[in-house]
């Protein structure tokens, strides 16, 4: 079989609702992407803080986000997935408008744990709506896609707010509740509803969904979603820490770290699709066990030097990981699911970040306070570690299931 969605060929299988999704996503991540990466160093400038203590707001909105991500699945398959990607995007713009005037800890811990609670609404009525109206057979090409444009976003942002960093926070902050608050009208007068109640399919796993105590009943996918939590426990070291750390360890600008979230996020947007092209004819929980030794690998490395260049290709190795991880993940959970629960699966499924936020920077920022700043990638390396062995486990366990056979496309 050709391969089924090739950009210029193939425009027409992939519905014009999805493209809008695709425009407005990449709009607000350049938005979202020009702030993160510096949160922590913004956040101790502000408020002159240890960074175990400042690492603790951005576990406060994980949690927030672990707890709002159940009612967000709920909402999904009873009321629709359009109104909770529009409480998001509008969310998105009061916070960050909201962080240029925020001067005390109590006020960034409320900003950022209601945030927390609606930054995952996003995706996780996005990646239902686009389960709503993608066939099977071609959601991993989909999910692909919508990595590529997120992450053509993230390679421009960071940027750019490197640039802006130097002259001032606020224009970051500034920028992306604008970038929020265009994606947040476009969504309102063009993206329709997308959720029916139909029965379910021959190819989907019939799975008695009530609650989410069903869905948690599904032993296979919530020991997946464990491992992916120790990935995202790794990962999200260098999201929100690798600024502070190279600035404060060893002096290197803002504007130079922005480049190597930009290198992630370019091989993202390039490389994505070859690596699909690899992923589909394999089975997914060995596509697993890979990316989680990449993962392992380029996060160790990043103790071997300090300068740009040479975190740039810790980058790049971790990145090939993550080009593995993500569509798999997400093509999996929705073949696992059920249409009636598609929803709770993708809310369960976004726990895995926001669970991975929560401890990842938290422990680090107390090994970089109370030991050497350097323990921080021994730490993130050891939790992807974990998820290769457990990845080995559940596809030795998993090898021959019959409801993996096609998750992927044959070529």
């Amino acid at each position: 079989m050709h391969f089924p969605l090739k950009l210029k060929q193939n425009f027409q299988r992939i519905p014009l609702q999805i493209w809008v999704i695709f425009a407005g996503s990449l709009i607000f991540s350049i938005g979202s992407s020009m702030a993160w990466p510096f949160l922590n160093i913004y956040l101790r400038e502000r408020l002159n803080l240890p960074l175990r203590t400042t690492t603790l707001l951005i576990s406060l909105r994980a949690v927030t986000g672990i707890l709002a991500s159940f009612i967000a699945g709920t909402i999904c398959d009873k009321f629709g997935r359009r109104g909770v990607m529009l409480a998001s995007l509008l969310g998105g713009t009061v916070y960050y408008f909201l962080m240029v005037y925020a001067q005390t800890i109590w006020q960034f811990a409320i900003l950022m744990g209601i945030w927390g609670a609606m930054d995952l609404f996003y995706p996780i009525g996005s990646n239902s709506m686009i389960a709503d109206m993608v066939k099977a057979e071609d959601r991993l090409e989909v999910y692909s896609l919508m990595r590529m444009v997120n992450n053509a976003g993230i390679a421009i942002g960071p940027i750019f707010g490197g640039i802006l960093a130097i002259k001032s926070y606020s224009l970051i902050f500034y920028s992306a509740s604008i970038g929020y608050f265009i994606s947040f009208v476009i969504f309102l007068f063009t993206v329709k509803e997308t959720l029916q109640k139909r029965p379910i399919t021959g190819n989907e796993v019939k799975i008695p969904t009530k609650g989410y105590h069903d869905v948690l009943k599904d032993g296979v996918f919530v020991s997946t979603i464990l491992m992916a939590v120790f990935i995202y426990m790794g990962s999200s070291i260098v999201f929100n820490l690798l600024s502070l750390y190279a600035s404060e360890t060893y002096g290197i600008l803002e504007s130079q770290i922005s480049y190597v979230f930009t290198v992630n996020a370019l091989m993202c947007v390039f490389l994505q699709l070859g690596a699909m092209k690899f992923t589909v004819r394999i089975h997914p929980m060995l596509v697993m066990v890979i990316s989680s030794l990449f993962y392992t690998v380029g996060l160790l490395l990043y103790v071997v030097c300090a300068n740009v260049i040479w975190y740039c290709i810790c980058m790049g190795i971790l990145t090939i990981g993550e080009l593995l991880m993500s569509p798999t993940m997400l093509a999996l959970t929705a073949k696992r699911a059920p249409s009636d629960a598609r929803g709770r699966y993708m809310s369960i499924y976004n726990l895995s970040h926001p669970i991975g936020n929560a401890f990842g920077p938290a422990l680090a920022g107390l090994l970089y306070d109370q030991f050497i700043p350097q323990s921080i990638w021994y730490s993130a390396g050891f939790y992807c570690l974990i998820a290769a062995i457990g990845f080995s486990v559940l596809y030795r366990k998993n090898k021959d299931a019959s409801w993996l056979q096609k998750i992927s496309i044959d070529e």
